[in-house]
């Protein structure tokens, strides 16, 4: 009896630990077409807080933190596909203020082969929250849906964003 506790004892946490790593497998060309656009907003305000540096429009601009001091790029106008976003979301971009979201990013090699000792201690990139692969799909289907493409900020946008168009959006009524 003696020995069978034992032996659960070694091969219950075994077992936790081959479920976990099940569970986290990586995932280098994920199928974008389940992505949830109205969650990925979620994420684009509240998880990742993207809007802090890129802005409410995403344009890098508009609406951006002015106690973060990074203009991110402007989504609007990236000529990147949904890998190309899945890539640099995941990844970051190193030697910029762009966070990678990836837990294992650059402990392995799935982020262009590197590890973190390959890059210079000054172009290391950032480690932003992290994101499960799901969120991450989400987050590309919000930036298609609503972003990439779209031009100049509008009222309309600017109201579907807010949920309210009241005065965050009145400096778009001019324009």
């Amino acid at each position: 009896m003696l020995q069978g506790v034992k032996l659960l004892a070694f091969v219950v946490p075994a077992l936790l630990c081959l479920s976990t790593a099940v569970l986290a497998a990586f995932i280098a060309k994920p199928d974008f077409t389940q992505g949830d656009a109205e969650r990925g907003k979620q994420i684009y305000q509240r998880v990742g807080v993207c809007v802090n540096c890129h802005g409410w429009a995403a344009d890098g601009e508009s609406g951006t933190n002015p106690m973060v001091h990074v203009q991110g790029s402007n989504l609007r106008q990236t000529k990147l596909d949904a890998q190309g976003l899945y890539d640099v979301i995941r990844c970051g971009i190193p030697g910029t203020q762009m966070p990678y979201h990836d837990q294992t990013s650059y402990k392995d090699d799935r982020c262009n082969g590197l590890l973190m000792s390959d890059i210079a201690p000054d172009q290391q990139p950032v480690k932003g929250k992290t994101f499960r692969e799901e969120q991450m799909v989400d987050l590309i289907a919000y930036l298609e849906k609503y972003v990439i493409g779209h031009g100049k900020p509008t009222y309309e946008e600017c109201a579907l964003y807010f949920e309210s168009a009241d005065k965050s959006c009145s400096y778009l009524k001019a324009n």
